[in-house]
Parts: C-alpha cells; structure tokens; sequence
C-alpha cells in the first residue's frame, strides 16, 4: 500500500504543477475574451457553449467507461485484452460522435432557434457559433478516448503536458481576437474548433505510437466487449444526463430569466470553481486506476485504504484554495476582471463552497463504478441531482433570486455526498466507522479551525478581503492562504501520509533541479 500511495503522491504532484499552469493560463484566458466580446457577446457565447455542453454526458460517460475497463483489463488480464477494449471503445467513440451530430442538428438547432433569448442582431452569428461548438464538441469525443487511455495506463506526465499545450492554444485564441476586425464572436468559434482538433490529434498520436492496442490496423467488432461496456455506460448515460442537467441546463434557465450580466456571473462563478475543483479532480484522475485495478484483483482492504487516503486528500487539495478565495474573493475579480458584474462575488463564493462538497465524493465514485454495478448508484445520484433542476425552475418561477440555484445546489450536494458513502458501503463493503474516523472526521475539524482561522484575520483586517495595498492587509492576505495549508498538515493528515507527500514533493523538486 505504501508502495501505491508513493506513486499515487508523485502522479498528483505532476499533475498539481500541471494545473498551477493551466488555472493562470485559463483565468486569463477568460479576462482576454470577456474584454474582446463584451459582456453581451460573452454571455451569448457561453449561454450557446453550455447548450452544446449538454451532449458532455456522452463525454463523461466515454471517458467512465474507457478508463474503467482499460484499468480492469491491466488489473485483471484473464477477463479481456486491451486490444479488446481498445476496439469497443473506438466503436463505441464513433458511435457517440454520430449520436452527437443528430442532436446537434435536430433538437439543438430547433432550440437555439426557437427558444434561447438572442437579440436579433446576433442572431446569425449564434447559429455559426453554435455549429462550430458543435464541431469541437465532436472533436473532443476522440480527444476523450485516447485521453482516457493514457491516464488508465497512468502516464500522468503525458496528460500534464499535453494539457499545458492545449491551455496556451486556448490563450493564444482568445489573444488573436485583439488582432483582427470583425466578428470576433464567430472568430472565437472558429478558433477553439481548431484547437480542440489538434489537442484531439496530439492524444491520437501519443497514444497510437506507444501503446500496442492503439496502433492503426483492423477494428474488430467484439460484439460481446461491446455489450458489457454498453451495459455499464447504460446506467452511467442517466447519471451523467443528470448532471448535465444542473450544470448546462441551470445555466440555460437563468439566461431565459434573467439579464446579459447575471449570465456573465454565471459564467465566471462557475469557471473560478470549475479551475479549483479541478485540483481534486486530478487526485481522483491519478486515483482512478489503483482503485479500478486494486478491486480487479480482489484486494477490498487495499481498496478501503485507498478510498480513505483519496477522499481526505481530494477534499484538501480544493479546500486549500477555495476557503482563501471566498474569503478574498471581492478583491481577486476586482484585479483579475476589473469591474464584474455585481453578483459575481456571491456566486463564486456559493460555487466554491459547492464544489468543495463534490470534491470528498469523487474516490467514492471511483469506487462504485470499478464494480460495474453502477445501477443503483446512478438511479438515486440521477434522482438527486435532477432535482437541482426542478427545484432551480419552480424558485425562479416563483421569483427567486438567481443565487438561490446555488443554495438548492449546495443542500443537494450533502445529500448526495450521504447517498455515495451508504451505496459504496453497501456494493464496496466500505467499512461505514473506519470512513467516519479516518475521513469525515479530520475534514471537520480541518474546515472548522481552518474557517474561524481565516474569518478572525479578516476581522480585525477587513481590508485584506478587497487585496488593499499596504503593509497589514498583504500580511492578513498570506496569512489567509497560509492558514487552510497549516491546518491541514496539523490535522488533516496522519504522520505517515505527511511523510508520503513531502517526499513525493521533495523528489519533484529535486528531479526538476536535478534537470537544469
């Protein structure tokens, strides 16, 4: 176990540097747009992006399954073959591509025409917008799958820097719109189409140059492979239309209730989140395989040992960020945007705080679906989550203020985190006392000292929340980020797992060093 948490440490390390870059690189990105398209533009664009969004559930669910059966098959060879998996994930890829471009061009169009408010002035450039999103959509199905495949095979190295690459083609996107006249909006479109193409090529030629079951020859159509991977991404699809559906769709019901800057705020809350949350995800992307295969060979007790470790550590790496950020975050949109629409501060803080309680979830997840049996799972997570939505409409209905989304979003969230800890115990055998001790527990007390901490400074320095030059606020501001990481090492981690990922962080300095 030791062994695996070591390497576990040194995949998440590589991809915590990974995202360091790629958060600056994206929160400026956004800036470099916002400023180019203007707020109506800018929320015309992402009101479109996040009806394109909604086919992500074929995404999502492509991705669940690749990574899992890649993962069961190097766990547990006597099953099926890579080669097998490889085949059916192809077949199964092309298939979700088609699926996409029929939705696209039936119901997508009719409701992009009839339905999404849209000035009339911009209304033909919506609709080449809405196809070029389409087309880079359907291009990163296939950056998907192959991406699936190298993290499955754990190359996290490759992942990182190829998603560095992907993020500075998206900076230099947004940038060329400063450069030329016209409609930068249809521009935009043109331009992340390309991008999304070559990341799509450079994970097709990674993956076909270095592991044997991605090399170019014949497709075989293992009709039973096909049925088992449909069987379980059956239920996934549910799950994860769901989740779209308080995602995409929420933000599609605010834009038909309310004005241009409420969307932007949307928008913006939901990418501050998205970029932090993402810290976690790339834990759980890291942790993904050794649960997958650790359950293969029928190992629970290193499995339970896993799901403790990846839960605790998933829920810190966000919380590090998000607890200074709500706490300052009236001050980094003044500097990162300069002036954002009024309601950004209150819907970035509601987001983190979301994010944060989907953050201790996701080994949880991992650990269901490495069983396969993935139906109850997602028919009460699937119920859950729709319920986001439906509450969203009836409170705006009812003339409820846009915030209240992320209110009903929050409340759902700890109801489902309740929901994946008594599945997992019921199709994982997750001991229910160890989880409470070794997770839930130090999380508590982490959040609390963590949260009293940071309040008290911004108490007695009230200027720190709006990064006020000076010598007081700036020390209040690195206490501020300092204190969640104290607290975390003190009492959130046990002796031996602050030793694992000191190490860890230790050879990947010295490696780094080592190189120059």
């Amino acid at each position: 176990m030791k062994q695996q948490t070591t390497r576990l440490a040194k995949n998440t390390v590589a991809l915590f540097v990974r995202q360091i870059f790629i958060i600056g690189i994206n929160l400026y990105t956004i800036r470099v747009i916002l400023k180019s398209l203007g707020v109506e533009d800018f929320a015309l664009y992402n009101v479109i992006l996040n009806l394109v969004m909604i086919g992500s559930f074929l995404t999502i669910t492509l991705n669940t399954m690749v990574q899992r059966f890649f993962s069961f098959a190097i766990g547990n060879a006597s099953r099926f073959s890579l080669k097998q998996v490889h085949d059916a994930g192809l077949v199964l890829t092309i298939f979700a591509a088609t699926v996409a471009i029929i939705g696209f061009e039936t119901v997508g169009l009719w409701f992009v025409k009839h339905e999404l408010v849209i000035a009339p002035e911009r209304f033909a450039a919506a609709l080449v917008l809405y196809q070029l999103l389409g087309l880079a959509f359907v291009f990163s199905l296939f950056s998907t799958f192959h991406s699936a495949v190298v993290m499955a095979h754990e190359d996290m190295h490759v992942f990182a820097v190829i998603s560095i690459f992907d993020a500075f083609l998206r900076l230099a996107a947004a940038l060329m719109l400063t450069f030329f006249s016209g409609d930068n909006l249809v521009l935009y479109g043109g331009l992340f189409a390309i991008v999304a193409l070559i990341l799509s090529l450079n994970f097709f030629i990674y993956s076909s140059r270095h592991y044997n079951e991605c090399r170019l020859g014949r497709i075989s159509f293992d009709i039973a492979m096909l049925r088992e991977m449909l069987g379980f991404g059956g239920w996934t699809i549910f799950g994860q239309l769901t989740t779209v559906s308080r995602n995409q769709a929420v933000t599609i019901l605010v834009n038909q209730a309310f004005n241009p800057a409420t969307v932007v705020a949307r928008a913006i809350s939901t990418s501050v989140g998205s970029q932090i949350l993402t810290f976690s995800r790339n834990f759980s992307l890291a942790l993904q395989p050794p649960i997958i295969k650790a359950h293969a060979a029928g190992e629970q007790e290193k499995t339970a040992d896993l799901i403790y470790f990846g839960s605790k550590v998933t829920f810190f790496f966000v919380w590090m960020a998000t607890l200074p950020v709500i706490a300052t975050a009236p001050g980094i949109l003044r500097l990162w945007l300069g002036s954002p629409p009024p309601e950004t501060v209150s819907f970035t803080q509601l987001a983190l705080v979301e994010n944060a309680i989907v953050a201790i979830s996701l080994p949880l997840m991992t650990a269901v679906r490495a069983t396969g049996n993935v139906r109850l799972y997602e028919l009460v997570l699937g119920s859950l989550q729709a319920l986001v939505l439906v509450l969203s409409w009836i409170a705006i209905k009812f003339g409820a203020a846009a915030y209240v989304v992320y209110v009903i979003a929050i409340v759902i969230n700890l109801l489902m985190l309740v929901a994946r800890i008594w599945i997992t115990r019921l199709l994982v055998g997750l001991p229910l006392g160890p989880y409470l001790r070794v997770v839930l527990v130090p999380v508590f007390f982490v959040v609390s000292v963590s949260s009293l901490a940071v309040f008290a400074v911004l108490y007695f320095v009230p200027e720190a929340a709006t990064l006020t030059l000076g010598v007081l606020p700036l020390f209040a501001v690195v206490m501020i980020f300092t204190l969640p990481v104290v607290v975390i090492g003190v009492l959130g981690l046990s002796s031996s797992e602050r030793t694992v990922i000191l190490s860890a962080v230790k050879r990947k300095l010295l490696k780094r060093g080592g190189a120059k």
